[in-house]
């Protein structure tokens, strides 16, 4: 899949690796992991708590914690140029100004003691070297491109509600017109009529901006409605990727085929929804087959012989790391 890549892409993820250390063990978070980005397009990381989507995005900035970094391995390109290899000054000027993000906690990603308005002309002020008035403006500007009125400018985070938070945070990420947007899950702890607005904001921002996004939640009715490609992931490794439709309309790997059962269907009633039976691999073990086999519904002898590293093309874009995938005998 990585070879098929376009080479012209504004953002690249190439056999991205990272691990942990705790104490004496080494926990593999994210192992081979590849995806690419076109301008204003939108691809949603998809998968349980622990997957490895946050560090996926936290790599893409360099802002993993370096007290706990075993290892990262691969690359990571934006405009052709590896963001692993950058120094601190290109990292600075990349921060913000080309890639920015929004973090999943609204209440830790906000400083308490300064002003909303003043955290948003900082780091404007930083990258286009304005003067304070200017930047002071901006960051105005992009309060009330996300509904919060100059009237407010001068409060502080405490002072805000949840969502009202998750629109500074927003108007933060944004304040530079970066090129590429992380989101994780920018809608966490949100109630569903305060979500829908954000959602609707971040969607209208994206096409008025044309930024490209990279959006992170488990909420599969979330990719649905925003989401242009999707990247399933599971124990630290992508298990199927594809357009929205080739995931939504034909999963194949059986954890998808598991989330989807997993939900609500308001035309059928049954008295249990269906969950994934058992609990995610041990991070911190290695792992020499498929990364899913004890809680799959189809294990066999056949799934030990498979490559756990290799992906099969369903059809063209779509690719499942599942020997099933291309046998005519499942």
């Amino acid at each position: 899949m990585q070879d098929k890549m376009n080479q012209a892409s504004l953002f690249q993820v190439k056999n991205l690796t990272v691990e942990y250390h705790s104490g004496d063990s080494i926990i593999h978070a994210v192992s081979g992991v590849s995806f690419d980005l076109q301008p204003g397009e939108t691809l949603g990381l998809v998968g349980e708590t622990g997957a490895g989507k946050t560090t996926i995005a936290r790599a893409s900035l360099r802002i993993l914690p370096e007290y706990s970094v075993e290892r990262v391995d691969g690359e990571i390109l934006y405009n052709g140029e590896d963001i692993l290899k950058m120094n601190d000054a290109q990292l600075r000027k990349l921060r913000g100004e080309h890639i920015s993000m929004i973090f999943q906690d609204p209440m830790t990603a906000l400083n308490p003691v300064k002003t909303v308005m003043s955290q948003i002309a900082e780091g404007y002020k930083e990258h286009h070297k304005c003067t304070q008035a200017e930047a002071n403006r901006r960051a105005i500007e992009m309060l009330e491109m996300v509904g919060i009125g100059a009237d407010r400018a001068n409060e502080y985070p405490h002072q805000f509600s949840g969502g009202m938070k998750q629109r500074v945070v927003i108007a933060l990420a944004l304040a530079c017109s970066p090129k590429v947007l992380i989101a994780d899950e920018p809608t966490t702890a949100l109630d569903v009529t305060i979500q829908a607005q954000v959602l609707d904001l971040i969607k209208g921002l994206r096409n008025e901006l044309g930024t490209a996004m990279i959006l992170i939640t488990h909420d599969l009715g979330i990719v649905a409605d925003v989401c242009d490609k999707v990247c399933v992931i599971y124990a630290g490794r992508i298990v199927e990727s594809g357009t929205k439709e080739d995931i939504f309309d034909h999963p194949t790997h059986p954890y998808t085929q598991g989330l989807f059962a997993a939900l609500p269907d308001l035309e059928h009633d049954v008295p249990r929804l269906k969950p994934i039976e058992g609990l995610p691999p041990d991070p911190s073990q290695e792992r020499r087959f498929c990364d899913f086999l004890d809680r799959c519904p189809h294990r066999c002898r056949a799934c030990k012989a498979f490559a756990k590293d290799s992906m099969i093309e369903v059809s063209p874009g779509h690719y499942s790391r599942c020997w099933r995938t291309g046998s005519e005998e499942a």
